[in-house]
């Protein structure tokens, strides 16, 4: 678990509790709006699966491109932009897309700091329809 900077303006606070070790996330498919809203949450799990994803990502770019690719270092550049920084931009990015065709969309703040801290990536355990971190999806069947 870690313990966030309270000097830092990007974060400042505790998570609720110790989730214990992250199960394997490799799995979660950033298509589906919930993994996607939860994989940009404060949950512990989520800033180890960001940080895994995003070094596989560099990992695989530096492999397939070949030596002294201007690309490769825009994205070596990239990585090392601390988390916080990171998944600020890029839920302003999520809500972006999403206000296109909802303009009343705004990031469920039930994912932002302790409180996000307890919610478990969607099926684990498994998801249950109607119930998203945002609230009641009245939506759902």
């Amino acid at each position: 678990m870690t313990l966030r900077d309270p000097d830092d303006d990007l974060s400042g606070w505790v998570p609720a509790r110790d989730p214990g070790p992250s199960p394997d996330l490799s799995q979660l498919d950033e298509a589906d709006p919930l993994v996607a809203e939860w994989l940009l949450s404060d949950h512990p799990w989520a800033e180890r699966e960001r940080a895994r994803r995003r070094q596989l990502e560099l990992r695989g770019l530096i492999e397939h491109s070949p030596d002294g690719a201007p690309w490769v270092r825009e994205a070596e550049i990239d990585a090392a932009e601390p988390d916080q920084a990171y998944v600020a931009r890029m839920r302003r990015s999520l809500e972006a897309r999403r206000q296109l065709d909802d303009p009343m969309y705004v990031y469920p703040p039930a994912l932002i700091g302790p409180m996000g801290s307890l919610w478990p990536p969607p099926g684990h355990p498994p998801h249950v329809p109607g119930v998203e971190a945002g609230g009641w999806d009245m939506d759902a069947a």
